[in-house]
């Protein structure tokens, strides 16, 4: 799903006339994000049966210039009201974080990290050796 996404904006070719655009992805990228993708969706939703990407929570991901994978995740999708919701997720979302990051050290990207796609925070995780 976003390997695909990802390489429609990498193969659209400019008409003429048109700039080359800013967004394309180099391939060493775009497989890098494969890889990425098929380890998330290794990574269950602990009490569901659906993986990261296939529920929605993997929104997005780049590539830094130095190498490092940034995964965006839908952290404050949940309902932020509720003080037993929160402190369930807190439990949850440590679980899934610590999936993920095993996931992605074992498919060769041990440069990541996790943040919300709407705020940009940096989602801590407790695996030791991946700052």
């Amino acid at each position: 799903m976003l390997t695909r996404l990802l390489q429609r904006r990498r193969s659209r070719r400019p008409q003429p006339g048109e700039n080359q655009p800013q967004t394309a992805v180099p391939r060493h990228a775009a497989r890098l994000f494969q890889k990425a993708e098929e380890a998330l969706r290794r990574v269950q939703v602990p009490g569901y049966d659906v993986d990261l990407v296939a529920s929605g929570i993997v929104r997005r991901m780049k590539l830094t210039p130095e190498g490092k994978l940034i995964v965006f995740l839908d952290y404050y999708g949940t309902d932020p009201s509720c003080f037993f919701c929160r402190f369930i997720n807190t439990a949850l979302w440590a679980t899934i974080l610590e999936k993920a990051s095993k996931e992605l050290t074992q498919a060769g990207i041990p440069r990541h990290e996790f943040r919300d796609i709407a705020t940009g925070l940096l989602l801590e995780h407790h695996t030791r050796g991946n700052k």
